[in-house]
């Protein structure tokens, strides 16, 4: 499964090299776990290609404050993840999750 966000603010930050992490998302763990190993996307806008992504390495769980509960992603950066489109169906509260 492969996510596609809706990240106009850049929230990314840096674990290591070529390691980020990003979030918090409004899914649940189920849905996170079943990302991993897929790829994410991050748009600026849902019509626009996406500026960022890479392969979900991990997820966690935000513990507290304005984000508590949210998902928040670890990901690998991949060049190949620049630059992607998406249709327009499919999207809900600035986010996509493509299951093929």
């Amino acid at each position: 499964m492969n996510i596609h966000l809706v990240e106009p603010v850049n929230r990314f930050v840096k674990l290591r090299d070529n390691v980020w992490e990003s979030g918090a998302w409004g899914l649940d763990e189920g849905q996170a776990q079943k990302l991993v190993g897929g790829e994410i996307y991050f748009h600026k806008k849902r019509q626009e290609p996406s500026f960022y992504g890479g392969t979900i390495l991990g997820y966690r769980v935000h513990p507290e404050g304005e984000y508590q509960g949210g998902i928040v992603f670890q990901l690998k950066y991949s060049q190949s993840c620049r630059n992607v489109s998406t249709d327009r169906s499919g999207w809900s509260k600035n986010m996509k999750i493509v299951t093929a």
